[in-house]
């Protein structure tokens, strides 16, 4: 018997009568400590500010939330502790929508009308689950991936991990992929399919394969599960990632703008589905993608600095200056100066382009670190459109150079080809991917060096 007289349940139901109910049950159960929350916003107020042991959570919150959206959010910016139990309440017209999310699942779910005893019975079950995996919650909490990997295995191999062997898998590949072991990590993945076909483990092989750069075979494995699983809305997330890694930006922005339209508040996809439109040359819906984003991604440090460049950026890429350089200026010199390099690039680079007498003295004080300095792609592109606008060939052939060469060259192939298009310099472009090919096979050409011998 687990005591749950400790434990600060939170209620969580937009009808006042349901909220009564749920409270008269846990108190049944011994909870002492029971606070209410009577809607989305509410909830994560106090889920921020006094984090719960117990959450019931009604499935249906009013105002066209859900307690699924709200799950997200939670694990979106770390507000749910592993060893928080999430319970979802629903009826029996929710059932299908709870069951089907098979990723960011609840640890259990309920239908109303439910007795003391049944209740009691889940969440018994569910700590004893927490109780069990509290060793391996802090170790992934402090990144100790080792110890981590090493609780997991004994896990695995006790008697009372038995009941829970495929999720004792599932995190085995989480960590190795979090620790940047994609190979591994897909062994244990198609370990679990030998036994299931879970589609979350098939897409997690498409995530190794996609980490491992084979792309093509990643493509396959995600196909499957979206075709097996149209509810499985995270899967469409991989395979739309999977096809802008492909080059194929209008399938991704296909895939994605079906999903966000039957998930409107779920604005991290909505943020993937504008670069992928940016990437596909749809501006328009890029721009109005990110507008939806800034305007209504209300969560407490939601919007990021990123977002903004994002939305100039595309501003810049549509050649609307006016508007990119209206964004940029209105972030204060205090915030630019405290942002990582790869974000100070960015905003010097688009602010050079759309108002070269504000944004080149920023953009050329950082050039000697742009040569030397690794730089994420999207950060690369802005910074060879910077310096093809300011009529700086070195800087921009360094960075095509290494954009060509890097596992991300099929995503930007066609961004780069624009962009020296524009600017008159199609021949260089050519050269720069001759040399780039000539310098791939070189190196696939170069025998590896044998052992060293024993001694």
């Amino acid at each position: 018997m687990i005591d749950f007289s400790k434990s600060r349940f939170l209620v969580i139901d937009d009808l006042p009568q349901a909220r009564d109910a749920l409270r008269t049950i846990a108190q049944t159960i011994g909870a002492f400590s029971v606070e209410f929350a009577s809607n989305y916003q509410d909830a994560i107020y106090r889920i921020r500010n006094n984090a719960p042991d117990v959450i019931l959570c009604d499935y249906m919150l009013g105002e066209g939330r859900s307690g699924q959206q709200l799950l997200e959010e939670l694990r979106r910016f770390n507000l749910l502790a592993d060893e928080t139990i999430f319970m979802m309440v629903t009826g029996e017209q929710s059932y299908e929508q709870v069951v089907s999310a098979v990723e960011l699942v609840p640890d259990d779910y309920i239908i109303k009308p439910f007795s003391p005893d049944k209740l009691t019975l889940r969440l018994e079950r569910i700590a004893a689950k927490k109780l069990l995996f509290g060793k391996y919650y802090r170790q992934k909490r402090q990144q100790d991936f080792q110890g981590a990997l090493k609780t997991l295995a004994g896990l695995h191999e006790s008697e009372a991990g038995r009941p829970y062997r495929f999720e004792v898998l599932r995190q085995q590949a989480e960590v190795l992929l979090a620790k940047g072991d994609a190979q591994a990590a897909e062994s244990v993945y198609r370990k679990i399919l030998e036994n299931y076909e879970f589609p979350w483990a098939r897409a997690g092989v498409a995530r190794t394969l996609h980490k491992q750069n084979r792309l093509t075979e990643a493509r396959q494995e995600i196909d499957r599960v979206v075709g097996g699983t149209p509810n499985y809305f995270d899967a469409a997330d991989v395979k739309a990632t999977i096809c802008m890694a492909q080059g194929e930006h209008e399938e991704a922005q296909k895939v994605l703008d079906d999903v966000s339209k039957k998930t409107p508040r779920n604005y991290l996809r909505k943020r993937l589905l504008a670069e992928a439109a940016t990437l596909n040359g749809d501006l328009d819906k890029a721009r109005s993608t990110l507008a939806d984003v800034l305007s209504n991604d209300s969560m407490p440090g939601a919007v990021t600095p990123e977002d903004r460049l994002s939305l100039a950026r595309s501003h810049v890429i549509a050649g609307d200056l006016i508007s990119a350089e209206n964004l940029l200026v209105k972030m204060r010199d205090s915030e630019v100066q405290n942002f990582a390099l790869d974000n100070q690039a960015s905003f010097a680079a688009l602010l050079a382009v759309c108002s070269p007498g504000k944004g080149k003295p920023k953009f050329v004080g950082l050039r000697p670190a742009l040569f030397e300095t690794e730089l994420s792609a999207t950060t690369r592109l802005d910074v060879m459109r910077a310096a093809l606008s300011l009529s700086d060939p070195e800087l921009a052939d360094r960075h095509a150079e290494h954009l060509m060469s890097s596992p991300d060259a099929k995503k930007v192939f066609g961004a780069i080809r624009t962009q020296y298009a524009l600017h008159g310099r199609e021949m260089d472009f050519r050269e720069i991917q001759k040399q780039v090919a000539l310098k791939r096979i070189r190196h696939e050409e170069t025998p590896a060096k044998p052992p060293p011998p024993a001694e």
